[in-house]
């Protein structure tokens, strides 16, 4: 038998800027741990951002996530067919430019947050029916499946990823970064272009400030729980199809328990939200193969044209509404358009501009006056990004933001009071 090669010594072979991780096989890709199903994995992300004009005042601020975690596959460590246990912890740090600078809730940094050590995930999947089936139980955040666009991914305002909908009308923004809750989630795929996912979350995750490490859990009726229905159907998924790929969603959620009725200055029982996703490739790019580099070793004499995957420009939009009687943003919307490879010889970079818009209920606009505040319709976030792939495992993404809260004034001017909301609308 041939001696293995040394994880040390493959990662020697292989240049600094050529490898995949920083660290190259020497932890996260070690054959001692992947051979046993174990794989590691961790990041940081550091953000400067700067506010020139409007807002609460002018200024910078920085923002730190520092992500790390495990995935154990139980098939390879113990025979355990489909099973498999994960964790992911995050420690953030720095400020947020959205509280100390801006004053707005469509928050700058999906990054921001409380600054300490939190476990995020650690759950448990069992995979059935040669993984038509899966069951998730354990700590779960829910914008890791529901909810999200593919596309929205690249931007760094949060409404991108877990949009306010979600965010602003759920307590304490329901279970989603740095957020985890205990939970279960059944995904179901009886076929390659649909699948229906189904998960229930603790209700309250409770303030950031008040869960600091993601160990308080309060499983009862009081605090409610929180139901999320998903379905998703794709189109030219797969490698051989050749038309533009895509993927629909439709889902909702609910949450039980009390609810503050704003109108009727009340209170009531229940809430929901529902919304719609679609992610579409408009333009793919291809790749011309020269004479003679057929990849399958045979021989030709003209140049083809090969299509790239995932190079192109994409367009993605989402939109969403609940009931204005008992929830702070009762219609949202955002759109935008991405591209990767647009620039010559820079093909896993990606451009792209976003639109958002969270239109606050007529109660919130209430509330939000009787605490001193502006009493404006809407929030709106636009954002232009570009993310530039240094090397496989560093990468720079220059961006700015505009913020608008329309026929009232530029940006807080008078600073949106959003712990006083959320107070008004949830004690």
């Amino acid at each position: 038998m041939m001696p293995s090669i040394r994880a040390e010594d493959e990662n020697a072979t292989v240049p600094l800027l050529e490898r995949d991780q920083i660290l190259g096989e020497w932890v996260t890709g070690n054959p001692l741990l992947t051979d046993r199903g174990v794989t590691l994995f961790g990041g940081y992300l550091a953000e400067v951002w700067g506010n020139t004009s409007g807002g609460i005042k002018a200024g910078a601020v920085y923002t730190g996530l520092l992500d790390f975690g495990a995935e154990l596959d139980l098939e390879k460590a113990v025979g355990w067919h489909g099973a498999s246990v994960s964790t992911i912890w995050q420690w953030l740090s720095g400020r947020d430019a959205s509280e100390d600078l801006v004053g707005n809730f469509l928050t700058i940094s999906n990054a921001a947050g409380f600054d300490t050590l939190r476990m995020m995930e650690m759950w448990f999947q069992q995979n059935l029916a040669d993984d038509a089936v899966s069951i998730r139980l354990g700590q779960l955040t829910a914008d890791s499946e529901f909810l999200i666009s593919d596309y929205g991914g690249l931007f760094l305002n949060s409404t991108f990823g877990w949009a306010a909908l979600a965010n602003m009308n759920i307590p304490s923004g329901g279970a989603a970064s740095p957020m985890g809750a205990p939970g279960v989630r059944v995904a179901v795929t009886p076929v390659e272009w649909f699948t229906f996912l189904s998960a229930v979350f603790q209700g309250n995750v409770f303030a950031q400030d008040v869960n600091r490490h993601g160990f308080r859990w309060r499983l009862d009726a009081q605090q409610g729980f929180t139901f999320f229905n998903e379905a998703q159907i794709g189109w030219n998924q797969r490698e051989e199809e050749t038309g533009l790929p895509g993927q629909f969603k439709a889902g909702a959620w609910f949450q039980t328990g009390q609810y503050a009725d704003v109108l009727a200055g009340s209170t009531a029982a229940g809430n929901s939200g529902y919304y719609f996703i679609i992610d579409q490739m408009l333009v793919r790019e291809s790749a011309e193969v020269v004479p003679g580099q057929n990849s399958s070793g045979k021989n030709f004499k003209e140049s083809v044209s090969v299509a790239k995957p995932d190079q192109g420009l994409g367009w993605f939009s989402r939109m969403g509404f609940a009931p204005s009687d008992r929830n702070f943003v009762d219609y949202y919307f955002d759109a935008g358009f991405t591209y990767k490879g647009l620039v010559p010889g820079r093909d896993d970079d990606t451009v792209g501009v976003a639109f958002g818009y969270a239109q606050l209920s007529s109660g919130a606009q209430g509330g939000i006056a009787s605490d001193g505040g502006t009493p404006a319709g809407a929030e709106m976030a636009l954002e232009v990004t570009y993310q530039a792939a240094i090397t496989p495992f560093f990468i720079m993404q220059p961006d700015v933001h505009t913020s608008l809260i329309p026929a009232v004034r530029p940006i807080c001017k008078t600073p949106l009071s959003l712990a006083a909301a959320r107070r008004w609308f949830f004690d």
